[in-house]
């Protein structure tokens, strides 16, 4: 199988973003959360971020002509403010017919070298729990739960972070 094909999302991603955070969250997030708070959360957390898609910071991972996985990363901390030298994943997902296959890694790859190639030193990202182990495999190691307030339900998720002088 050919590599994944990494480019630099536009607003014009949205409907296909959108599509890989819903297949991805709806399927992979059954067993870790309550099905009651995935109904609530879902239509919030799978919604494209237009300031991520206009960001240049933000990725799809294309196989074909397929949009199968997308994230990024940003200076901001997806709850506000920034911390000198830190940069932060954001809203990453892959199409759940793609796991395993490259995509997720190619776009953490993508992240980390831009993110250290403009001298941030460490890179945080809040996981939910059924995305731990991936980033663990990439370096992230985790330093506590934490709760995300998503459309009035309190979310378990993973606060996680990794150097990023470390290459992999």
């Amino acid at each position: 199988m050919p590599p994944p094909e990494i480019r630099v999302a536009t607003p014009e991603d949205a409907e296909a973003v959108s599509g890989v955070l819903n297949a991805s969250y709806s399927t992979l997030y059954r067993g870790w959360y309550e099905d009651e708070m995935l109904v609530r959360a879902l239509p919030a957390m799978t919604r494209a971020n237009p300031a991520l898609l206009a960001s240049g910071r933000y990725f799809v991972a294309e196989l074909g002509a397929k949009v199968v996985a997308c994230g990024g990363w940003s200076e901001e901390r997806p709850t506000g403010g920034r911390i000198r030298r830190q940069a932060h994943l954001r809203h990453f997902a892959t199409d759940p017919d793609y796991i395993n296959r490259g995509c997720g890694a190619a776009i953490i790859g993508r992240c980390l070298s831009e993110a250290r190639g403009e001298g941030f030193e460490e890179m945080e990202v809040i996981s939910s729990l059924a995305a731990e182990a991936f980033y663990v495999r990439h370096g992230f190691r985790p330093l506590a739960v934490v709760q995300q307030r998503m459309a009035g339900a309190d979310f378990a998720c993973v606060l996680m972070r990794r150097p990023l002088e470390t290459k992999r």
